[in-house]
């Protein structure tokens, strides 16, 4: 069975009340971290941003092709050397199903090729044993107007 991964870092944690209600259960959950800046929308809830570049892959309505270009871009590309803040979550691994992401896209309002806050893309992150690895996360390149940045590196409800 093929994998796929997901970094969480805020609602969709395994620790936060949001998770037994909006995600499957993962098939294996660790420790990981990304580069971005955390920000809180004014419904309280948190949003990673990114810089453009950092981004891979924007989520496409196939799931599995989109998977397969993840893997080839982990294999062929080196990781860049990321330097700024390291947002800390969690990286929640996934059988590679067509659906298995369906629940959690609609917990954040993400729908491939529609504009929302939240947008799935692949990202590097980099696990607790210091391995670099490609995953899904929710994140925008620029946040609302209306939102506030956080200085914090971890978010808590």
């Amino acid at each position: 069975m093929s994998s796929q991964y997901l970094f969480t870092y805020g609602t969709l944690k395994s620790d936060q009340p949001e998770h037994a209600q909006h995600c499957l259960p993962p098939l294996s959950i660790t420790p990981a971290k990304a580069c971005g800046t955390l920000w809180r929308l004014r419904e309280g809830y948190p949003i990673l941003q990114i810089e453009p570049e950092l981004a891979l892959l924007d989520a496409s309505k196939d799931l599995v092709a989109d998977w397969a270009k993840a893997l080839q871009a982990e294999a062929s590309d080196s990781p860049p050397q990321l330097e700024g803040n390291w947002i800390e979550g969690q990286l929640f691994e996934f059988p590679l199903e067509a659906d298995v992401l369906k629940k959690m896209d609609a917990w954040e309002n993400f729908i491939p090729g529609v504009k929302s806050a939240y947008q799935r893309r692949l990202i590097w992150v980099k696990t607790a044993d210091g391995a670099d690895r490609v995953a899904w996360a929710y994140v925008c390149y620029s946040p609302p107007n209306w939102a506030t940045m956080l200085n914090e590196t971890s978010w808590n409800a």
